[in-house]
């Protein structure tokens, strides 16, 4: 079974030959000019790009097969992944969000747990992680003076507790 990554969202069709617009969910819109295909919707059917541009903030996609605007409008609000074999290799430091997502919050000295992330918000600046515990959730932003380190394979990052308290809120 292969293993996706969400890496946008397609919000409508970008005129008449359907070609659609895409919120890139990714840090890297360049990304986008480097797939051969993609996977639409939560059943990941695999389709060819035939054309891939950036366009104000976007990225307009033809699919292979998809011909109009009416054939582009039933892609409307799907997702679109990647297969991870296809990510670009990233740096020390940095993760893809879906990696972040049910990763274990715990102190870095004693491992007492904080919490489970839940998702991942990407802001211009500063990326804020949403964690849940006992049916409350918490947000707190993705920093190196709060975050001391993140094990991927063991899903667990690990944080200095008193800088987390500093910077933790409550969202309920």
């Amino acid at each position: 079974m292969k293993d996706y990554t969400i890496i946008g969202k397609i919000l409508k069709p970008q005129a008449l030959k359907g070609e659609v617009r895409v919120a890139p969910i990714t840090r890297d819109a360049m990304q986008y000019l480097t797939y051969k295909y993609l996977y639409i919707g939560d059943e990941h059917k695999k389709v060819d790009i035939q054309d891939c541009r950036l366009q104000d903030g976007f990225v307009v996609v033809k699919f292979e097969g998809i011909d109009s605007a009416n054939q582009a409008e039933e892609l409307r609000n799907q997702l679109l992944y990647v297969d991870k074999t296809q990510l670009a290799v990233l740096d020390s430091g940095e993760y893809y969000i879906d990696d972040l997502i049910g990763c274990d919050v715990v102190s870095n000295l004693d491992n007492e747990h904080f919490g489970t992330v839940t998702a991942v918000d990407e802001y211009s600046q500063i990326n804020t992680i949403t964690m849940q515990k006992d049916d409350k959730e918490y947000l707190f932003p993705f920093l190196e003076k709060v975050v001391d380190d993140v094990d991927i394979d063991k899903k667990v990052i690990y944080v200095d507790k008193d800088k987390l308290m500093e910077v933790l809120v409550d969202e309920d």
